[in-house]
């Protein structure tokens, strides 16, 4: 597809398609690169313009997928907050199960093992909820999540320590560092860290996460790892009272695989993320899940430690994976913000 689409084209879409408010040749896509030296050092940064971006299969995103897809004159697919987001009622119908899918409960025993898990609300200036998302505690002034969670609010509020009715909770407010380089509509560095307006106090169900050094590789892309969140039922109500915790144990999956599998929905994730099976549709996260940690255990520590942050789905859930942001790229990054160093 990408040699069969000339940069003309490319061009005239862009131009005809009403949600793109800048001009063809504005448009910048910025890709993370990999690097191998000291992981406290920020990746290496490479801008690519539109034209670039196409000619490169090396860094084939999403906006070729959405270009292709645009048919009709008022297509508005850009528009939305993530190509995942627009493209689900592209896919055949298939039943919704709700919450963290094939997931366990947490108990008061079992949530002592996760009480770093936080629930988030991104509210406007009117104090409408625009966001629900997961994080974890990195310490009582910081918690991590998701960019795209809290790009768009006015208010941040963090509810600690719940594992049954997250709003329980009296919440904490928090100001967003967002990754510079974060870009809303293809979910690139999709990482940002919470400052909390007040110490959360640690307690029982109060408590940090680790954060994971493992660099991405073959032998992480196959090994299980955990997340857990308050997803509701389906992909558009909020956070309903009394939701539990729920956790799962999934598949982290090779990246070439998962990318094969996106395709069918238009969709191909950015650098610096991996991948989690759905297991034929019957696991994975839901809405208000992005922002929590997927969690990965080495085979030299005895408690689980934060390797990614959850990002983007394809329905909820559909067969198709899902991905999240690794953590290790990101080290150098968090460290230079907080001056803290959480692995």
């Amino acid at each position: 597809m990408r040699n069969s689409i000339s940069i003309a084209l490319l061009l005239a879409l862009l131009l005809q398609t009403s949600a793109i408010r800048q001009s063809a040749s504005e448009i910048h896509i910025i890709i993370k690169q990999g690097n191998a030296g000291n992981h406290d050092v920020e990746n290496e940064i490479n801008e690519y313009t539109l034209e670039t971006l196409v000619a490169d299969n090396n860094n084939y995103t999403e906006i070729e997928a959405l270009l292709s897809n645009i048919k009709e004159e008022n297509a508005t697919s850009v528009e939305v907050e993530s190509a995942t987001e627009t493209l689900t009622n592209e896919l055949p119908e298939k039943d919704d199960n709700g919450r963290i899918l094939g997931g366990t409960g947490l108990t008061s025993t079992t949530f002592s093992q996760f009480n770093f898990y936080v629930f988030i609300q991104g509210e406007n200036s009117a104090s409408t909820i625009l966001k629900e998302c997961g994080g974890a505690i990195l310490s009582t002034s910081w918690v991590i999540t998701a960019a795209h969670c809290v790009a768009l609010a006015t208010t941040i509020k963090v509810y600690a320590g719940e594992f049954e009715d997250p709003t329980s909770a009296t919440p904490v407010t928090a100001t967003a560092i967002i990754h510079p380089n974060f870009r809303y509509n293809f979910m690139i560095n999709d990482i940002a860290l919470l400052k909390m307006s007040s110490p959360l106090t640690l307690s029982t169900n109060i408590g940090t996460a680790r954060l994971s050094t493992a660099k991405p590789s073959k032998t992480l892309e196959t090994s299980a790892v955990t997340t857990l969140g308050f997803g509701p039922n389906d992909d558009t109500a909020t956070v309903a009272p009394g939701s539990a915790l729920n956790i799962v144990e999934i598949q982290n999956m090779n990246k070439a695989k998962c990318n094969s599998e996106t395709i069918a929905a238009y969709v191909t994730y950015p650098a610096n993320t991996g991948c989690l099976s759905t297991n034929s549709g019957s696991e994975g996260i839901c809405f208000a899940d992005a922002g929590g940690p997927v969690l990965y255990t080495p085979s030299t520590k005895s408690s689980a430690e934060i390797i990614g942050i959850n990002s983007q789905y394809v329905g909820c859930t559909r067969d198709i994976p899902s991905s999240f942001t690794y953590i290790y790229p990101y080290l150098g990054w968090i460290k230079a913000n907080t001056k803290k160093t959480f692995t």
